[in-house]
């Protein structure tokens, strides 16, 4: 765009008033966004340009910046995803001026923007309410293709932009994006480990645990309500279960004698696999949480540890040193099919994506590192390189990233990458030592 066609988009954003009850929203439950999303990948771009100004506040003053602040939030989301490239930083348009609309869209076209996003925010007393517009820029007529209205508590402003940024990369892939989730991961902290959460981004982190002990393992409930772990808060490896954002007490799992750890939800969240040596060697068993009873799915004299399931709930990966050094397995879950996957190195920490489609790992094979393969075992595929030790990997509830500990850069931080092993970066604003990430399911 040349420097006289900028000064031109910049005065039109700048001159045109503030209305919103002209344009009528768009009632079609069926969105034509994935239509413009093949068009520009079909055409060859890598990803859609999306052209979107600064939130346009309704009916209100905007004396804490939340047009520009939200905006910027949901444009970081949207690049996060790699499906996008967001030009914005520009003056709010208004609520509904078709002509003044119409000129900044063209005005985006013309400058290469493939879809825009107009962003509308709408303080009530009690509520943050917010309503994106998803335009269509390939088309000639810069048709309206998706429109979505939303609220939040007034004191979660970021979530509404996160609830935005996942509502575009809806419309557009047919899936929603994560951005409204969280990250529980554990810290040090005075000798201890505690269990905090945070943002996906890294904003907002929060203490969960403040027991002054040793906590390890969060693994999220698929409802995102409740987190079960492993604590040394009475003196022994027991198995616990806390809730995150309700006011409720931690629940005891499994305190048997021995080790009691490795806890993984169902799909379904009414069973919990886990690793108990009650019976003298690390076996893996199923927790029943409606009535307390336990059931063993394995039996061998190595041991079996870090169970993880299958999306479909049929099948369960873990871990055995039953063939020799440690390598991943899956099984039925019934216990029976046993089968390995893995072959080289020292291998633990399977996490199944939630497609299905791939199971992470840990191998050391020299450093720690992530690998991927599939369920039958093949496409093997090193996903992180040195320096430093790679582990732990945790995948987002869409599958389309993962997250991991690395020492790259000296103590262990959390790090994002896609499943290619491509986009590695550490969470922005998260803590400056943390470990085991648990990605959460979509918030409710």
């Amino acid at each position: 765009m040349s420097a006289s066609r900028r000064l031109a988009v910049v005065a039109v954003l700048l001159v045109v008033g503030a209305m919103w009850f002209v344009l009528p929203p768009v009632r079609s439950a069926r969105s034509q966004a994935p239509d413009v999303l093949l068009n520009v990948l079909g055409g060859g771009a890598k990803k859609l340009n999306l052209f979107m100004p600064d939130f346009t506040v309704v009916g209100a003053p905007d004396p804490s910046g939340l047009s520009r602040s939200l905006a910027e939030v949901t444009a970081a989301d949207l690049k996060f995803s790699a499906l996008f490239s967001v030009v914005g930083g520009q003056p709010p348009l208004p609520a509904a001026n078709p002509e003044a609309l119409k000129k900044a869209w063209t005005d985006a076209a013309a400058a290469g923007a493939h879809a825009a996003l107009h962003g509308l925010l709408m303080p009530r007393a009690d509520r943050l309410e917010g309503e994106l517009r998803l335009y269509d820029l390939t088309s000639p007529e810069l048709r309206l293709i998706a429109t979505k209205k939303m609220a939040v508590v007034p004191t979660e402003p970021r979530r509404l932009a996160h609830k935005m940024a996942d509502e575009v990369v809806l419309q557009f892939t047919g899936e929603a994006g994560v951005a409204d989730t969280k990250i529980a991961y554990v810290a040090p902290r005075d000798g201890t480990k505690e269990i905090g959460v945070m943002d996906y981004d890294g904003v907002g982190a929060v203490p969960l645990t403040a027991n002054q002990s040793i906590n390890l393992s969060p693994r999220w409930s698929p409802d995102a309500r409740s987190l079960a772990f492993t604590s040394y808060m009475r003196g022994y490896p027991y198995l616990y279960r806390l809730f995150a954002f309700e006011r409720r007490p931690v629940q005891l799992l499994a305190g048997f004698l021995g080790i009691n750890s490795s806890p993984a939800w169902s799909p379904d969240g009414k069973q919990v696999a886990l690793t108990l040596s009650k019976d003298g060697n690390p076996e893996i068993y199923i927790l029943t949480l409606a009535t307390g009873a336990f059931r063993r799915l394995t039996t061998h004299p190595g041991i079996d540890t870090e169970p993880n399931w299958s999306p479909t709930g049929r099948e369960i990966a873990f871990v055995s040193d039953r063939a020799g050094p440690a390598q991943v397995f899956v099984m039925d879950v019934e216990g029976t099919n046993v089968r390995r996957l893995t072959q080289a190195g020292f291998n633990t920490q399977p996490r199944w994506s939630p497609k299905g489609d791939a199971i992470s790992y840990t191998s050391r094979q020299g450093p720690h590192d992530i690998w991927i393969v599939a369920p039958d075992g093949s496409n093997v595929r090193r996903l992180t390189t040195g320096p430093g030790d790679s582990e732990s990997s945790s995948w987002a509830p869409n599958g389309r990233h993962l997250a991991f500990q690395s020492t790259r850069q000296r103590g262990p931080r959390i790090y994002t990458m896609l499943p290619d092993g491509s986009e590695q970066q550490p969470v922005p604003n998260g803590p400056a030592e943390a470990a085991s990430p648990a990605w959460s399911p979509r918030l409710p």
